[in-house]
């Protein structure tokens, strides 16, 4: 073989080995990379799945101030004790409250304070649970409230500030076994 042959097979055999390691690098980044994405998505699902949706009954819906009262009902048989305690929570500043306890149901007081206008309201969008309810002692139920606007739009001339509120409630069947709803917490998206 000659020189010139035998230098080039050396330096094709070189520039093979580097891209050869060159490949397992980028391979190895790639695979790195690949695994973080794994990662992440995980602790996505997991946070996705930290708290247990529970279902609920709206039953009032309430609007007042000194120079007006506004209320939607959707249950006509609530007990008596029930809508007097409700009442009381008129002028109550944003957060749930538990209204009644039942054998059966929980009663909770939604209050989003007051607002600017008559128009003016909100939806309660969830309630939710940590998932991990047997872990917590008394678990926190989250109310998460969305506002909603063009509410009673015949009287959108009504002047001044109003408190805003719902009645709803909670089935116990409908909660994870053993627990009892202690405490709330309320978000209200903006």
């Amino acid at each position: 073989m000659s020189r010139t042959r035998y230098g080039a097979c050396i330096i094709t055999l070189m520039l093979g080995l580097q891209l050869g390691c060159s490949a397992d690098i980028e391979g190895n980044r790639n695979h790195s990379v690949m695994e973080t994405k794994t990662e992440t998505e995980t602790v996505e699902i997991d946070s996705n799945k930290q708290r247990a949706s529970i279902p609920f009954t709206q039953h009032l819906y309430s609007k007042h101030s000194p120079d007006f009262t506004w209320e939607w009902s959707n249950t006509e048989n609530l007990p008596k004790e029930v809508t007097d305690r409700y009442k009381e929570y008129e002028n109550s500043a944003p957060g749930g409250y538990l209204v009644k306890e039942t054998p059966t149901e929980y009663f909770i007081c939604v209050s989003i304070g007051e607002t600017e206008s008559v128009t003016k309201g909100f939806e309660v969008k969830s309630l939710t649970l940590p998932a991990e309810h047997a872990a917590a002692e008394k678990p926190i139920l989250k109310i998460e409230a969305v506002p909603a606007s063009d509410q009673n739009p015949s009287d959108k001339e009504m002047p001044g500030k109003l408190f805003t509120r719902s009645l709803i409630s909670v089935a116990k069947e409908d909660l994870p076994e053993g627990i009892h709803i202690h405490s709330m917490i309320m978000s209200l998206e903006e």
